[in-house]
């Protein structure tokens, strides 16, 4: 790592100067040693460096892996050293529109023409040693190591390309693109309301969200045939929307079923703010529609809504990243450029529900 912190001291740039500068670390390369991308996302972690990927820029392979590295503001403006244990800030790595951040598994490195048991057998270790750091200091790096798999195609031919809007959240990437903005559009439509409740449950706990949706519909079907075998009316509702105030204002919160809880004895429920400037989803558990609102005491209130004991607390610890962007509204393989199209399409052959109520 001395050529990081022989550049670093070349740019006349350090947090002792400024300890709210933030330094980031522009990445550009096909990759190489596996070992050495792990070496630096550890550097840059310990030196506090956030991370970008330039639009026309990739990072593939070992780069991808350094990219994982980039981290928010140290909380000490002096950098830990190597050997110290990884400090436990959140991340920050971006990528912007038109980069290209590639993953595969380290494969086996054989130089040159010899290749007998002994040259095959320390390639095949120094490959599973690589798997091994990695997954060792996953959570560090705001991996969920369940996840981890989708980064380790079998070979370097099988790239997982993280260009769609579940890989974009599930690592907890910031994407550098706000041209299409929610609050200029005249509503919401009912699709784009299931993809933020779904999608968001699932990338709070920066898990995927694509076998989500199937959970989601099973979810929804046992809640309405339960429902009718009880003929109480809710399998009529089971997805609507409910008056509510927020202050002054009169709106509306959207709600339904999409998974079940640990215990399997509640539904897990989405109830959906549509302010247009700041969206929001909260889950709660209830057995039933009647359950789930009868806390409420009849206030009618989105602050009493979202500030229930039993509303199920769900964060990255980042509130950036916590907050509902148009990339959390459409389904989860919808690649990045395609989420404008993809919103406009709902717009135009939906139902729009309007911000406010009328």
């Amino acid at each position: 790592m001395q050529r990081l912190d022989a550049a670093l001291v070349s740019s006349g740039v350090s947090y002792s100067q400024d300890p709210w500068r933030k330094i980031v670390v522009s990445l550009d390369s096909p990759g190489g040693s596996y070992h050495e991308g792990l070496d630096l996302a550890l550097a840059f972690r310990r030196r506090g460096l956030a991370t970008v990927v330039r639009s026309g820029d990739q990072c593939m392979s070992a780069c991808a892996i350094a990219f994982l590295g980039g981290t928010a503001l140290p909380k000490d403006p002096e950098p830990a050293r190597d050997q110290d244990p990884l400090p436990d800030q959140l991340p920050d790595r971006s990528v912007e529109p038109r980069a290209v951040l590639g993953y595969h598994a380290p494969y086996l490195a054989l130089a040159g023409e010899r290749y007998d048991a002994s040259v095959v057998a320390d390639a095949y270790r120094s490959a599973v040693l690589a798997i091994a750091r990695l997954i060792a200091v996953a959570d560090k790096l705001y991996v969920v190591p369940a996840e981890l798999p989708r980064l380790l195609s079998p070979t370097k031919d099988e790239i997982f390309v993280a260009d769609d809007a579940d890989s974009i959240r599930v690592l907890g990437i910031k994407y550098a693109e706000h041209s299409y903005q929610m609050r200029e559009k005249p509503g919401i439509t009912t699709s784009m309301i299931v993809n933020g409740c779904v999608n968001r449950y699932y990338h709070l706990a920066r898990r995927s969200s694509m076998q989500g949706f199937a959970t989601a519909k099973a979810t929804m079907e046992e809640f309405v045939e339960g429902s009718e075998l009880l003929e109480n009316g809710e399998d009529k509702i089971a997805f609507r929307k409910r008056p509510f105030r927020q202050g002054k204002i009169q709106t509306w919160v959207a709600y339904l079923p999409i998974a079940m809880t640990a215990d399997g004895k509640n539904f897990v429920w989405c109830l959906f703010g549509p302010e247009p400037s700041d969206l929001k989803t909260f889950y709660k558990p209830a057995g039933s529609i009647e359950e789930l609102f009868a806390s409420f005491g009849g206030k009618g209130d989105l602050m009493t809504l979202s500030s229930q004991d039993d509303i199920i607390q769900l964060s990255t610890g980042d509130w950036i990243q916590d907050s509902v962007r148009d990339i959390d509204l459409v389904p989860p393989d919808t690649k990045l450029r395609d989420v404008p199209k993809v919103l406009d399409g709902y717009l135009a052959t939906e139902q729009v529900l309007n911000w406010r109520a009328r």
